[in-house]
């Protein structure tokens, strides 16, 4: 598992926020300019992407600070799971790398890091299963500088609702739907185009970068419509990063 996001990365979002914010006030001091008109409805879609970019140096900042973690552990756990499932997973920062096992099981690792001891210790994980539906939660003590890398298997059929602040997240040959949230970070989507009828992929900030799922839209953010003849809807959305999907 990656040690942490990148350092390249992350310089790579903080100069696209901070090219995008001279471009925001350029704009917004021509608009204003001789007129002295009101802010107008694009004006204010501006400043909502200045919010956005603002946001990105705040989450940021820590994550650039905690290059070296002083304290570190790694947890496992398997549990018994059905084709065709719910699986919800939220994190607050992290990797997270979902794939394809080979039993209908659910296998965890993860590991959580932090610059403080307390905090690993402190730190907790809600793994829950009820029929269908099975939970993981990743619950880090206030106070920042914590981490969780997580690395989840899972049926080759599972549905996944995926919410998470800061990170990677990468999803390997996993059928089903897909709703995938991301604040600041990347996702990589790797799955055959040929079984979903609906795909909405979006960034606030960034690029949606496909392979035959057709053509991109937008300026500061991207979205992606695709329409096929499968039976699986995906959506993912990232506020600052970008979002890759590989067909196969």
């Amino acid at each position: 598992m990656n040690a942490n996001p990148s350092f390249a990365r992350i310089n790579r979002l903080l100069n696209r926020a901070g090219t995008i914010i001279l471009l925001i006030a350029y704009q917004e001091v021509a608009l204003v300019g001789p007129k002295r008109c009101s802010m107008s409805q694009r004006s204010l879609v501006q400043a909502l992407q200045l919010h956005k970019a603002l946001l990105l140096c705040f989450f940021l900042v820590p994550l650039c600070a905690a290059s070296d973690w002083s304290y570190e552990e790694t947890h496992t756990d398997s549990r018994e799971f059905v084709s065709g499932g719910y699986l919800h997973v939220r994190v607050s920062v992290g990797d997270v790398h979902i794939k394809r096992g080979d039993s209908a099981k659910i296998r965890l690792e993860y590991t959580v890091k932090s610059r403080r001891e307390s905090n690993v210790k402190q730190a907790r994980v809600d793994f829950n299963i009820r029929g269908n539906d099975a939970t993981v939660e990743f619950h880090a003590p206030t106070g920042g500088n914590t981490q969780f890398d997580v690395e989840l298997e899972v049926p080759v059929s599972t549905r996944l609702d995926v919410h998470q602040k800061v990170g990677d997240l990468t999803v390997d040959s996993i059928e089903g739907d897909k709703d995938l949230s991301l604040g600041v970070g990347d996702i990589r989507v790797s799955t055959g185009r040929s079984g979903y009828r609906l795909v909405n992929a979006s960034t606030g900030i960034g690029d949606v970068n496909s392979d035959g799922y057709g053509e991109t839209s937008g300026w500061l953010g991207k979205t992606l419509k695709y329409h096929g003849d499968g039976k699986y809807e995906m959506r993912a959305h990232v506020g600052v990063g970008d979002i890759k999907l590989e067909g196969q």
